[in-house]
């Protein structure tokens, strides 16, 4: 495979035509097909050529000539340079429409299906709405300044930007403030990102740092963490280094609806939006349809986010993770919520899991599957041995999804309902939800 290279530049004026599954612009040069970051369905632009292959080429919007009538003025004045948002130049419905869109797209595609039912799209708050990052940090010394934020689009460098718009405020309104803590460290240039997790009470930044601070360093950081209200971790190497400055904070969420207050660690894994996931848990447990005889599995459980909600209205869940932690935290949530009928174990799904003793002769009528972008084909598999009957597919990835609504009807289930849930606003980031009965 050859290296990718850059051609020389060249600009065109291209009409689009539709809009790609990444958010971008589709034209069609000589036959070749174009995608154009920052345009939108019928809108004429001049694009600067970035990528040239023999089937295709990819641009950059320079100039909207003729705007379509749902373009919008971006909020954040370095959309377009910055990576972390791709549709700022979209409301926050037309970008939902476009993600349900493309979810159609891919069960006609890959599955040749559609559901009997399609969903409302499910939203919340659409700006300052993101509790967990990773930003780049980068100390330039040519300008002796400390730049904190995403990485720019289609490079390493790190976004010169002052402030975001889709972090929670706490951090988003001080990136510039951060940045200067960050310099005054005399190992400024040893820092090269932050981990962020902003909980309902706190909000946790773990630095990375490639050299050990001073004790004067130490100091800086902590009058940092008390003028923005924040807890500082340092992480020297490792996920196992990562230890608090001064006190370990208590990070919780909660599902209110429910009376569950769950408690985390700054390094698990939490759904970014915690307003949409209250929703989605609402949803879900609407379509399991959860009653006192449901003997019900969760699969790629983390937290326990759908279990212990599930388990308030269910016989008895069980549910499964690949992560020991996850799993101890899971546990120690369900005794701290006074949940007796969930139980959890801890096992690759992606690998033999029949001999295991939750699966072994054991028989759930109700399942709901919450895995990573690569699906859950192995699992899904397995489902009818383990007698499931009505199944919540909760998905972050389109055409894994399709690909597992494939399997699932060749098992003889049917895909009943569908819909998409704006996890992630302002992105390409297509979060969704199905419903498969027997």
């Amino acid at each position: 495979m050859g290296r990718r290279r850059k051609p020389k530049a060249k600009t065109y004026e291209l009409d689009i035509e539709s809009l790609s599954h990444e958010g971008r612009g589709i034209a069609h040069l000589e036959e070749k097909v174009v995608f154009v970051s920052g345009a939108l369905p019928g809108e004429k632009v001049l694009a600067d050529r970035t990528f040239s292959r023999a089937k295709f080429e990819e641009a950059d919007v320079i100039e909207v000539l003729k705007p379509a009538k749902n373009r919008i003025a971006p909020k954040c004045e370095v959309f377009g340079v910055c990576g972390g948002c791709s549709f700022q130049h979209l409301s926050s419905e037309d970008q939902i429409q476009a993600k349900a869109e493309w979810l159609k797209d891919a069960f006609s595609g890959q599955a040749k299906v559609a559901p009997k039912h399609w969903l409302d799209p499910l939203q919340e708050q659409s700006w300052g709405y993101r509790r967990k990052a990773r930003l780049g940090v980068r100390y330039v010394a040519k300008k002796e300044k400390v730049l904190v934020g995403f990485r720019e689009k289609k490079s390493g460098f790190i976004t010169n930007m002052s402030r975001c718009e889709v972090l929670h405020p706490s951090l988003g309104d001080n990136l510039e403030v951060l940045a200067e803590c960050i310099g005054k460290l005399s190992i400024k240039s040893q820092v090269p990102q932050l981990e962020v997790a902003v909980a309902e009470n706190s909000t946790v930044l773990i630095l990375r740092h490639l050299e050990s601070l001073s004790e004067q360093d130490e100091q800086i950081l902590l009058d940092c963490a008390n003028e923005l209200n924040v807890t500082f971790y340092t992480q020297s190497g490792g996920a196992d280094t990562v230890k608090p400055l001064d006190k370990p904070a208590v990070l919780t969420y909660s599902h209110p609806d429910h009376d569950i207050v769950m408690e985390f660690l700054p390094t698990d894994f939490t759904q970014v939006n915690f307003k949409l996931n209250q929703k989605m848990i609402n949803l879900a447990l609407e379509m399991l349809e959860l009653n006192d005889q449901d003997e019900v599995i969760d699969l790629f459980c983390g937290l326990g986010n759908f279990t212990l909600p599930i388990a308030k209205y269910s016989k008895h869940v069980v549910g499964i993770e690949g992560d020991l932690g996850l799993i101890e935290r899971a546990k120690y949530n369900a005794e701290k919520n006074s949940i007796t009928n969930a139980d959890f174990y801890k096992a690759d799904l992606f690998k033999e899991v029949e001999g295991f003793e939750w699966f072994r002769g054991k028989t759930y009528n109700k399942a709901l599957i919450d895995p990573a972008r690569s699906g859950a084909i192995e699992i899904v598999e397995l489902l009818p041995k383990l007698g499931v009957e009505r199944l919540v597919y909760v998905s972050c990835n389109p055409a894994t999804l399709a690909r597992d609504t494939a399997k699932l009807i060749e098992l003889g289930y049917k895909l009943d309902t569908a819909g998409v849930m704006d996890m992630f606003p302002q992105t390409a980031h297509v979060e969704s939800i199905a419903l498969f009965t027997k």
